[in-house]
């Protein structure tokens, strides 16, 4: 069971890095159309300006940087699972990795590196497509629209960082009410007569 959890965080790693390339795939795409392409035909005009695809670039950041924080609190959940796993039953199928799990908790500001790459990027950009509303000198309406989404850009950044890091006070929260539930049980099954008396003959027949 331990096995397949840890084969999961690994997974899970996986994923959000290759979420974190989609991101910069899909930004220099969206960037190359909207800056590039729309000044191919200039005789030609669209029903909507090919600028406008710029603002499709802080919400598909925030829509990738969403993913990579479900992804992090799947793998915050397991990690917490197996620090409880391992205290309430005393099980020695994985050495040390409690005292690791506990290490990885103190240290844990160590690991914001990537966290903060997917964060400002995403804020960077948002400001960058405010910029770009006025250096391209567009029309009124779509350089509104781009201040507009660079502004959700921004805003939604920063809402969807602070309702992560309550998601994280919140399973600390959870987690140590059942731990302190799971140990009330075990008490409870090991004072119990019966338990007592499986458990004594089970050291009898070793």
């Amino acid at each position: 069971m331990m096995e397949a959890f840890k084969n999961e965080i690994v997974e899970a790693e996986k994923g959000r890095t290759d979420l974190l390339k989609w991101k910069l795939i899909l930004v220099a795409a969206l960037g190359t159309i909207g800056l590039g392409l729309s000044n191919l035909s200039s005789t030609a005009k669209p029903i909507l300006s090919l600028h406008l695809t710029l603002c499709l670039i802080p919400l598909v950041c925030l829509y990738v940087d969403l993913l990579c924080k479900h992804l992090q609190m799947r793998i915050l959940v397991i990690s917490k699972f197996f620090q409880i796993h391992i205290d309430t039953n005393n099980t020695d199928e994985t050495p040390c990795f409690n005292s690791y799990e506990s290490f990885c908790e103190q240290v844990r500001s160590v690991f914001t590196l990537e966290d903060w790459a997917q964060q400002w990027s995403t804020q960077f950009l948002s400001v960058l497509i405010r910029v770009a509303a006025r250096i391209l000198k567009l029309p009124k309406t779509d350089s509104l629209v781009l201040v507009f989404s660079g502004m959700c850009g921004i805003i939604l950044t920063i809402l969807i960082d602070i309702a992560y890091e309550n998601k994280k006070i919140s399973l600390s929260r959870e987690a140590a009410l059942y731990k302190a539930k799971q140990k009330k049980l075990l008490k409870k099954l090991k004072s119990h007569p019966a338990v007592q008396g499986e458990t004594e003959n089970a050291d009898c027949t070793k």
